[in-house]
């Protein structure tokens, strides 16, 4: 099966200046979206976290107001607390 190649035109320089025939994919490419350590921010964002120690900090906080706020308790799986008994002497 032969390859037809495009019509050059004359007046790109970057035609003449490239060579994409020896031109690989990247083998790291397929792995983009499932890597655990990219996160992709939204646009919106970007402006609000530049850069990855801010989006870190963010997200720390984030964590210690979460430790922070009390947890509610069902009253049907509740437990009463449990106390120490006296030692008898």
């Amino acid at each position: 099966m032969n390859k037809k190649s495009a019509p050059v035109d004359e007046e790109d320089p970057l035609d003449r200046e490239i060579d994409f025939s020896k031109a690989r994919p990247n083998p790291f490419a397929r792995d983009y979206g499932r890597n655990r350590n990219l996160r992709i921010l939204a646009p919106d964002l970007l402006k609000v976290f530049p850069d990855s120690e801010s989006v870190n900090e963010a997200l720390r906080t984030l964590v210690r107001l979460k430790a922070a706020t009390p947890q509610k308790i069902s009253a049907r799986t509740a437990t009463a607390p449990k106390t120490k008994k006296k030692a008898r002497a």
